[in-house]
């Protein structure tokens, strides 16, 4: 793995405008958290007073608590934001993700644990979509002026995600019973919300006044296709960009209750264009809806339909795949188990705007399977999620908003876990098996509380992330071995390179040429891949020796007697160094310096040497390569293809197909100094390919090559969704 860039050299960076940001933010969040702090006690007291005696005591506990340790609630709440911040400066921005992960030892969180957690979630999610635009274009200032990172929820250290941890370190290590903390991260969130808000737009104008005149990149936008292929021409915007950016809607649950399955709301749980779309979708190749007498099902049977679909076999999926694609399926099935709970069939419908959520889950679950490279048995496994995923999508918009909802971020790790996947190794199958598991407990446990998913989410991604800390290693390895190899070929081409100019049009003795050609060589060899510059006095001096040597055997007037007596020693180490025992060794050379000093015969053989050691290789087997056999210049290349390879950024993952059709990820992990060859290791993190821009664009020509998805699974699919809904406008 390449290593990463020194913060000095990062592009963009500005630390005298990252120190003002910091001064300018930091310390108002904490006093906003203090500010808010002051006013909970009011609110826990009217908690008490509503609350059965029994209960009483632990909010009037937590109301002297607050009040006593109310600095050290603030300094844990600055710790982490400054943790995070410190981060940003160092070029290694924190994941809340990966930070969660690592903070969980893989025990069971007890109910009213996940309550907490849940209500943090929730409140980061207010915070978010309230203040969605903002944070976008905070997402990219603060990215460019920390260096060119592209941020986002997980990764910006004063964004909802980071400030929701660092309510969750302050509150977690307080001495308050599990209900009274609920109550404070709740009684927190109307204020935080408005409070953090009033920051975000000041800090916003401030960085928008410096940065007027600078151009700022875009925030998450579109990948770039490979030149040449049909993805590479679209060029219209991400799918957040386009329905998401500025949506108001989606605030159908209440604030005490996750999910609330017993009434629609007033708000819209899409926005109206994706609404448009998806109507114009089923118009035409969507199931066919109940004539216009029947009702609609309502939100609890809709729900109970849902959760009697859930208890299937494989949450019913395999019926659901039976059918002409998982829209029809999913439609027919809940259809057809509303009937079962008593609902007359002819007599209802399902409702326009849940049929549009409902088909905007099916067809993301749809793109996510087909984006993966799945083994046919992990397809059921991963599809049994459907209908859990499509009852949250009901009730809890906020999955479509929210990078770091628990839903989506469990089914990002579980994609993540089974694509590519071939169950070759011991880790491979646990990794699999654990995707097993928490799939088929979500199936089993879920409700309508999202505590099943938060609970999956923690334990799954203590687990994923330990695998990933392998990968990681692996990779590491990987690119240690290919900068090693490719090291030493460039020693020994340098070596040959030297040693052919001086060889070019003369006739040597045979002693001495096989002398130069395997001994000398592999000593040059060893002293380049000691030295770090290419002329480095080491080389030179075995340079100086070659020269000496081939002047000698010239004949007496290029020969001197006594430098060939001084170089006895060398000769006599250079052929050890090539396997001879010691007095071989010393007999080979003084068979070269009689040579040479026209003691002996000029044509004596050679001694007989160790086999010499095999050349280096770019891959570890030459029989996996996916690479073509033909060169690039037989093949043809396009320019401009090996032109976007050699700008490819690291992490970025390519599906390579081979002569039969196999799919295998492979992701872009060290790039040469040397000769600029890309290594892409796969999910294992072991080395899959060594290729160079050129041979990759040749491979593209083939149709060899292609983007795989990205590294967000769901965001992804769900762009794959709106390009899919996109065709038939486009078409029209």
């Amino acid at each position: 793995m390449q290593t990463p860039p020194l913060v000095d050299e990062l592009p963009s960076r500005n630390l005298d405008l990252l120190n003002q940001v910091r001064e300018s933010i930091l310390l108002p969040l904490a006093d906003a958290f203090a500010a808010e702090l002051d006013g909970i006690g009011s609110g826990l007291f009217e908690l008490a007073d509503k609350a059965p005696p029994a209960l009483q005591k632990d909010y009037f506990d937590a109301i002297q608590e607050l009040r006593r340790e109310r600095e050290s609630l603030v300094a844990r709440f600055r710790a982490h934001l400054a943790k995070a911040w410190q981060a940003l400066e160092a070029g290694r921005p924190l994941s809340v993700e990966r930070t969660l992960s690592r903070g969980n030892d893989l025990t069971l969180v007890a109910d009213t644990e996940l309550e907490v957690r849940l209500a943090v979630r929730n409140l980061a999610g207010a915070i978010q979509q309230q203040w969605r635009p903002e944070l976008m274009r905070l997402d990219r200032y603060l990215g460019f002026i920390a260096g060119g990172f592209r941020l986002d929820g997980d990764s910006n250290p004063i964004g909802p995600e980071h400030l929701g941890v660092a309510v969750y370190a302050a509150f977690s290590t307080a001495g308050l019973a599990t209900r009274a903390q609920l109550a404070s991260v709740r009684l927190c969130e109307p204020g935080m919300v408005e409070r953090v808000g009033i920051l975000y737009e000041g800090l916003e104008r401030q960085l928008l006044a410096i940065a007027r005149n600078v151009d700022l990149p875009e925030g998450r936008s579109r990948r770039r296709g490979i030149p040449g292929q049909p993805a590479a021409m679209r060029e219209s915007p991400d799918w957040i960009s386009r329905f998401f950016s500025q949506w108001q809607g989606g605030q159908r649950s209440a604030p005490g209750n996750p999910i609330d399955v017993h009434a629609r709301g007033d708000h819209e749980l899409l926005p109206a264009e994706l609404h448009r779309l998806l109507q114009g979708a089923r118009t035409d190749t969507g199931p066919d809806a109940s004539g216009a007498g029947a009702r609609p099902l309502s939100p609890r049977e809709l729900a109970s339909a849902l959760s009697l679909l859930q208890t299937a076999p494989h949450g019913g999926f395999d019926e659901i795949d039976a059918a002409v694609d998982l829209r029809t399926g999913l439609h027919r099935e809940v259809l057809a188990h509303a009937v079962k709970l008593g609902v007359d069939p002819g007599t209802v419908r399902i409702d326009p705007g849940d049929a549009d959520t409902l088909d905007l889950v099916a067809m993301l679950f749809q793109a996510l399977l087909a984006e993966s490279q799945l083994r046919p048995e992990l397809r059921p496994v991963l599809g049994q999620l459907l209908a859990p995923v499509a009852k949250v999508a009901l009730q809890d918009p906020r999955l479509f908003v929210r990078d770091s909802h628990p839903v989506r971020r469990l089914l990002n790790m579980l994609a993540d876990a089974c694509d590519g996947n071939p169950a070759e190794t011991a880790a491979e199958l646990a990794l699999l098996a654990q995707v097993q598991g928490i799939t088929a407990r979500v199936v089993r446990d879920f409700d309508e509380h999202l505590g099943v998913f938060l609970q999956a989410e923690a334990e799954f991604g203590a687990y994923h992330e330990q695998y990933r800390r392998r990968v990681e290693i692996a990779e590491r390895r990987a690119a240690e071995l290919q900068r090693a190899e490719e090291r030493r070929l460039d020693a020994r081409a340098r070596a040959g390179t030297a040693l052919d100019a001086r060889l070019r049009g003369r006739t040597v003795p045979p002693v001495l040429e096989d002398f130069l050609r395997r001994p000398w060589l592999q000593h040059f060899e060893r002293i380049a891949l000691r030295e770090a510059a290419a002329d480095g006095p080491l080389q030179a001096s075995a340079l100086k020796l070659a020269d000496g040597l081939l002047s000698a055997s010239d004949g007496p007037a290029g020969r001197d007697d006594a430098w060939l007596e001084a170089q006895r020693p060398v000769l006599q180490r250079i052929y050890s160094e090539a396997g001879l025992a010691a007095a071989p060794a010393g007999v080979a050379a003084g068979a070269l310096l009689d040579v040479l000093l026209g003691l002996q015969a000029a044509d004596l053989p050679p001694p007989e040497l160790p086999p010499a050691p095999a050349a280096p290789v770019a891959i570890e087997d030459a029989a996996d390569s996916p690479l073509p056999e033909e060169s690039p210049e037989q093949l043809g290349f396009d320019i401009d293809t090996a032109e976007y390879f050699q700008a490819l950024p690291l992490g970025t993952w390519l599906d390579f197909v081979d002569r039969l059709g196999r799919v295998q990820p492979g992701k872009l992990a060290w790039v040469s100094p040397i000769s600029g060859r890309r290594m892409f290791v796969n999910r294992r993190g072991s080395r899959f390919c060594v290729a160079s821009p050129e041979q990759l664009a040749a491979m593209v020509q083939l149709g060899r090559l292609r983007l795989h998805r990205e590294e967000d699974a769901f965001y992804s699919a769900m762009q794959s969704v709106v390009d899919f809904l996109d065709m038939p406008a486009v078409a029209a």
